[in-house]
């Protein structure tokens, strides 16, 4: 009951939250509508999966979610999404209950309500953090929290079918919890971390990383202790990447398996036509062993200009050389370059949509680097970059900050480094970008009379400005 009360408590939006986050509420709840509307006409009258893939465009954001509610099946990566599916099994049978009262498949309704409660509760945890645990004012805090929400790309989570929206959510929710402990001198039990770490990683694997950062900075020496070791972290662990493994060899395997027979059936029967048309058309008269021979260097001449058409795709073009071409490592980038992809698209595409090409695929037709047509883009983004660099010199001292820099530092080695989804970067927004905020936060904390002043109403000016960019390129591409 203890525990029960507590969470309520945790989950009850105060009425000074309710008030500060109706404005972003609205704006959020006009952004679904658009949404919705731009595609109603398709999404509400099928039922076929590939429907959804074959129409959904909104830069690199999967419409996987809107499928597995229309049809509930394995569409995500078992090992980097474990439990996705499984969470969203509810909201499958809900629409299947909806669709057989309406007639209308409402998955696109169903997924806006999830990311409308969602955003509120990112709002909500982001806000508490620099209330309770930074100690900024009401009205900084109301500012920096509305900062977070006018980067594109937390914009664009939370109207979106994909996995972001819920990440952040708990990874705020995660920060929060974590900043509160740290405050007060208390650890995370290992109920909690394990809670924690299945709602995170169940979500991505790589947020359950995260939250065991967390959990380490909170519980310091103490998270070495064998029994927390064991039961909070290697069992869950274990368990977890246990499932994925067996939903993998399971269901996703065989169904590889079939695939790649289907296709060595339809090789064969290729290379059989090669060998027809060689015995049909040959002018002198060629034994069995070189009417093979000859359809084969054929066939493979042709799969050569097949291969060498595809690569110059941009589904393959864009994608970076790997360090290996199986396993984890197929999703590593070491060819695509690190300072145009950290100005232009961390840097920038994340929080400054760039008008060219407006929210393109890279997989599809959208470059891997764009840049801005005008300077004062580029002076917004190195304004943003101080601000962060200024909270950091501000809040060096602090664990909570360190603890938040080292999951970011997470995300950045993943990215940067290793390359993993670096052509799209952008879109992994939503995992980091709310440490800006709360760095920014230590450096507003610290200053007092002018100084603190000039930074609100810099703070403030950089807010509208994003509000207004992003919202107008955005609301342009979904009424058009």
């Amino acid at each position: 009951m203890k525990t029960l009360f507590k969470i309520l408590k945790l989950l009850v939006v105060r009425p000074g939250e309710w008030l500060a986050s109706t404005p972003l509420m609205l704006y959020m709840t006009w952004l679904n509508y658009l949404l919705v509307s731009k595609y109603a006409d398709i999404f509400m009258h099928t039922q076929k999966t590939t429907d959804f893939f074959d129409n959904f465009r909104l830069s690199g954001f999967d419409s996987l979610i809107y499928s597995t509610l229309t049809q509930w099946h394995l569409a995500f990566f078992v090992h980097r999404h474990p439990l996705l599916a499984e969470l969203l099994w509810p909201l499958t049978q809900l629409n299947a209950l909806l669709y057989a009262c309406t007639g209308l498949n409402l998955a696109q309704v169903i997924v806006a309500a999830m990311l409308l409660v969602f955003a509120l509760y990112a709002f909500v945890f982001i806000r508490r953090t620099l209330r309770e645990v930074v100690g900024l004012g009401r009205i900084d805090a109301n500012l920096l929290t509305y900062l977070t929400f006018s980067f594109a790309y937390v914009t664009l989570t939370y109207i979106v079918p994909d996995h972001f929206s819920p990440s952040m959510t708990l990874l705020t929710l995660t920060m929060y919890l974590a900043g509160k402990k740290m405050k007060k001198g208390k650890q995370f039990t290992v109920v909690q971390t394990v809670v924690l770490f299945l709602l995170t990683a169940g979500i991505t694997m790589s947020n359950g990383v995260k939250t065991y950062i967390m959990a380490l900075f909170t519980n310091g020496r103490r998270f070495w202790n064998p029994k927390y070791l064991f039961f909070a972290v290697l069992l869950p662990v274990a368990a977890i990447w246990g499932y994925a493994q067996w939903r993998y060899t399971t269901i996703i395997e065989p169904r590889e398996q079939k695939k790649a027979a289907e296709r060595r059936a339809q090789s064969a029967a290729e290379l059989q036509a090669y060998e027809k048309a060689v015995a049909d058309t040959a002018t002198t008269f060629l034994d069995s062993a070189s009417i093979k021979l000859e359809a084969k260097r054929r066939y493979q001449h042709y799969l050569w200009q097949v291969h060498e058409r595809n690569m110059k795709d941009p589904w393959n073009a864009h994608k970076g050389k790997t360090i290996s071409k199986t396993g984890f490592l197929s999703w590593t980038d070491i060819s695509t370059p690190r300072w145009d992809s950290t100005v232009e698209n961390l840097l920038g595409e994340s929080l400054q949509l760039h008008q060219d090409n407006l929210l393109e695929d890279t997989l599809r037709s959208r470059p891997v680097i764009i840049n801005y047509r005008y300077w004062f883009n580029y002076v917004v983004e190195l304004l943003l970059v101080l601000l962060f660099l200024g909270g950091l010199w501000y809040g060096w001292r602090s664990c909570f900050l360190w603890m938040l820099l080292s999951c970011m530092a997470f995300d950045l080695a993943l990215h940067l480094g290793l390359g993993f989804g670096l052509n799209e970067v952008y879109i992994m927004t939503a995992h980091w970008v709310f440490v800006v905020p709360v760095a920014i936060s230590f450096l507003i904390h610290e200053k007092r009379g002018l100084a603190h002043l000039g930074l609100r109403l810099l703070v403030t000016l950089l807010t509208l400005w994003l509000w207004g960019w992003n919202g107008w390129l955005l609301a342009g591409y979904l009424l058009a």
